[in-house]
């Protein structure tokens, strides 16, 4: 009984005083206020811009070279017929939004066209590029 009338008064001491505290550590000035807020505004940015590059240098669970993408045919917005080759075999599958089928596993695999670089600028930036490959 003594402890239960000594909790019930500590807190009917320490609530208002904690909220009085809590009420002087508010942003008091339009500065503070003004940081909290481009803060704020930083770190979403910062979340955009990681999803984006993300979304952009599509890192996908294939990235170990097991399977890669031969040919890539887009027939709507979202429907798309690709060539995947997973090891030796290659595999004709039919994407879209809600699915992804294997229409046909191909007899006769593609061949990968690689593409001839014309011009200096081109030519300058595929040799940088694999030298920081090897």
């Amino acid at each position: 009984m003594l402890i239960r009338t000594s909790l019930s008064l500590v807190f009917s001491i320490s609530l208002p005083v904690a909220a009085e505290e809590a009420m002087t550590k508010a942003p008091s000035s339009q500065v503070e206020l003004l940081s909290w807020i481009m803060s704020l505004a930083v770190v979403l940015v910062t979340i955009f811009v990681c999803a984006w590059v993300l979304k952009k240098t599509r890192l996908s669970q294939f990235a170990g070279g097991q399977a890669k993408v031969v040919a890539n045919l887009a027939l709507g917005t979202r429907e798309r017929v690709m060539v995947v080759e997973v090891g030796e075999q290659q595999y004709l599958i039919g994407v879209t939004a809600q699915s992804i089928n294997l229409l046909d596993k191909l007899e006769q695999p593609l061949v990968v066209q690689t593409n001839k670089v014309t011009s200096q600028f081109a030519k300058q930036l595929q040799g940088m590029l694999s030298k920081n490959e090897k």
